[in-house]
């Protein structure tokens, strides 16, 4: 009788489990690095490094860096649009907490992030992490909303919004004007799907957190646009800086001779 005959031999077919969530990351990042090796054909390479760090930024740029403009340049608009921040960062707030209640009894608890995770944080922000712990004191994953893509969502509908309320104005002023709403959809989109496929390609979130946090900052943008809108007029949402048509009535006409 042979010795070996009571050792457990592994199966030459048996394979090892692999991690979907891992292979989904790893198709990311290779789609992600595709697009890059594309971009860097028309765009220097240390530019599409600086895309990420912008959107790791959005929560700091569009709350104080907007106030801070208007400050400096008397911008009645842009003060408004750094109010609305203000009030999506609150919203924001709320959202989260709500989402880390819920999360704990039912859901997966959400997991702390790494302080070495450095492609899922700004520079600034682990180079000196008090500096921007009011605004991104959670980094930029684990945490529903995520906080960028949220601002960056915020940040386009509210533009959208504004350009589809001066749509007549826009039209009267010629092609020049009348395609910047479709030129800032694009843009949008385009930004955001990039930023995603960054995040996903990373592992800093999923995609369905991702496209929830696309979706309720939407939702926050077009409502804090309307809320301007009827509480200020045209003047509060012109950030095309561009005169409102208006009624006018009781205009006095004086006819001038040629000769």
């Amino acid at each position: 009788m042979s010795s070996n005959s009571g050792k457990a031999t592994a199966s030459p077919t048996e394979q090892v489990p692999v991690d979907k969530g891992q292979s989904q990351a790893q198709k990311a990042k290779g789609l992600f690095q595709l697009i890059l090796d594309t971009l860097a054909v028309v765009v220097d390479k240390p530019m599409l490094k600086v895309a990420p760090e912008i959107g790791h930024l959005s929560p700091v740029i569009f709350t104080v860096g907007s106030l801070v403009l208007s400050i400096i340049t008397l911008n009645y608009p842009i003060f408004l649009f750094s109010i609305a921040a203000g009030e999506a960062s609150l919203l924001h707030s709320v959202l989260s907490s709500t989402s880390s209640y819920l999360a704990t009894p039912f859901l997966e608890p959400m997991k702390e992030e790494k302080e070495c995770d450095t492609p899922c944080k700004s520079y600034f922000q682990t180079m000196t992490p008090s500096r921007f712990n009011w605004v991104l004191k959670q980094g930029v994953g684990k945490t529903f909303p995520s906080t960028p893509m949220y601002f960056i969502a915020f940040a386009s509908a509210y533009c959208i919004q504004c350009l589809t309320i001066f749509n007549q104005e826009c039209s009267e002023l010629g092609p020049a004007y009348s395609n910047r709403a479709y030129i800032a959809i694009l843009g949008a989109v385009m930004f955001m799907l990039l930023y995603a496929l960054y995040l996903i390609s990373y592992g800093c979130d999923s995609i369905l957190m991702l496209l929830g946090s696309v979706i309720l900052g939407g939702l926050v943008g077009s409502f804090l646009c309307y809320q301007n809108y009827t509480l200020f007029g045209k003047q509060g949402v012109d950030i095309l800086f561009i005169p409102p048509l208006v009624k006018r009535s009781g205009m006095d006409y004086i006819c001038v001779s040629t000769r």
